[in-house]
């Protein structure tokens, strides 16, 4: 339903660190800042866009709890997840993120990408 990839990380000491991630071709990128607290998506991607074919999101800052419900199984799993990470969604998976601290995050595709293949659950 989804795939965890770890960035690697470059070099970390006490000012911080550096990972290097592969960026996925895309008409644009969305920036996401989101407050400790608040819900992102209820949707799904049917596969339509491939920037949604799966859904690729850097979780640059913070901690989420990720919600998945598989719409061809019925399967469903949340998971804590930390920062820096990518989260890749597979289409038809109805997936909900949960801001446990303020987060940010990047997600590989335009407004526009996003908006042409989001559905919402019944």
């Amino acid at each position: 339903m989804y795939e965890l990839v770890a960035l690697k990380e470059l070099s970390s000491n006490e000012s911080g660190s550096t990972h290097e991630f592969a960026a996925i071709q895309s008409e644009g990128y969305l920036l996401a800042r989101r407050k400790a607290g608040t819900l992102s998506g209820n949707h799904y991607h049917k596969g339509e866009s491939l920037a949604k074919n799966p859904e690729s999101l850097v979780l640059v800052q913070g901690r989420v709890k990720l919600s998945v419900k598989s719409l061809e199984t019925g399967d469903n799993e949340e998971r804590v997840i930390d920062s820096p990470i990518i989260i890749r969604i597979k289409p038809k998976v109805i997936h909900t993120l949960e801001a446990l601290t303020d987060i940010i995050f990047i997600e590989f595709n335009s407004l526009e990408e996003h908006k042409s293949d989001t559905y919402y659950p019944a």
